[in-house]
């Protein structure tokens, strides 16, 4: 089953965003999949279909912890190349430029560092993006248009899957800027903003039904 979590309040989904002339903020859809993780689709959000990504940057954990799972042999990347099958797609956390992952053509910052000069895996990155990173479109000559409908009027681009184990589905927020144009112009455009996944520990629920009863109370 899945749940879009612009509206899902209950499940940790406020999504604040400063938005512009196009950018609308972002959102997240959460699911849960075949081997009982819990998946996150994270969507760029537009008011118009005339748009195009660009790059994504300053990513900030602003609370919490990601805890992102990866799958297969392309495990500790957030390329969606390095996955090893389609089979894990739905089982990996990856970052797109396309909005989807098979033929993304995605590329991660100079601050986006996930191997030591050995070729070995940096400790954590797997599981947290660090601070500071971004990604961008390695493809500029192909427009990677922000076109599917968002079923509110808008329209979307997903650019990140974060897959977690269940058991480490807690809330966390987290910031990123990205980087837009008008289609077949040149002008970049920036716009920023957070979203927020996980769903809040059951004593945290009761402790909002408390202060919600309250209030009604003093009303």
């Amino acid at each position: 089953m899945k749940k879009s979590l612009l509206a899902g309040a209950s499940l940790a989904a406020a999504v604040a965003s400063v938005a512009s002339a196009g950018f609308t903020g972002w959102s997240v859809d959460r699911s849960v999949n075949a081997s009982g993780n819990v998946v996150y689709k994270v969507y760029a959000n537009f008011n118009a279909n005339n748009f195009v990504f660009l790059n994504v940057f300053n990513f900030a954990q602003q609370s919490g912890n990601m805890n992102a799972f990866h799958s297969g042999t392309g495990a500790g990347t957030w390329v969606p190349q390095g996955t090893s099958s389609a089979a894990h797609v739905g089982n990996d956390s990856w970052v797109s430029s396309t909005g989807t992952h098979v033929g993304s053509q995605v590329a991660l910052d100079p601050s986006f560092v996930e191997f030591d000069s050995y070729g070995e895996p940096i400790a954590g990155v797997d599981a947290q993006i660090p601070n500071g990173a971004g990604w961008y479109d390695a493809t500029p000559g192909t427009q990677n248009a922000i076109n599917q409908s968002n079923g509110s009027g808008g329209f979307r681009i997903q650019l990140m899957q974060i897959v977690r184990l269940a058991a480490d589905d807690t809330v966390a927020t987290q910031y990123l800027k990205i980087g837009f144009k008008v289609t077949n112009t040149t002008t970049a455009l920036f716009d920023e903003g957070t979203f927020t996944i996980g769903v809040p520990a059951p004593g945290a629920l009761a402790l909002l039904g408390v202060a919600g009863l309250a209030g009604r109370r003093r009303r």
